[in-house]
């Protein structure tokens, strides 16, 4: 195996865990109420996504047929992410928010 690819998956393992440990401490954070509401769901979508990114890092060092596990989660994660950004721009977009 090719010392470097080694290495940046390790370093991708790491990035990726620290996003998925600041998303949950962000997800726990919040209330319920309009603004948190997107950030919720922007959380979601880094887990989601980090996670198909550690199946992906997985799967370059070892054949194990993580490839649609990590598709999935990456979609799973784009959703989220879109779901997230629009209700943002829905929430500021809005004059409610000003009251």
């Amino acid at each position: 195996m090719d010392p470097t690819i080694l290495l940046v998956s390790i370093i991708g393992v790491v990035v990726t865990t620290g996003l998925i440990y600041y998303s949950l401490r962000t997800l726990f954070l919040f209330k319920r109420n309009v603004a948190a509401r997107a950030w919720v769901y922007i959380c979601l979508s880094a887990i989601f996504s980090s996670m198909g990114v550690v199946a992906f890092l997985i799967e370059s060092l070892t054949s194990m047929g993580l490839l649609p596990v990590g598709g999935v989660l990456e979609t799973v994660g784009a959703s989220f992410l879109f779901l997230g950004l629009r209700k943002n721009f829905l929430f500021w977009a809005s004059k409610d928010h000003f009251v």
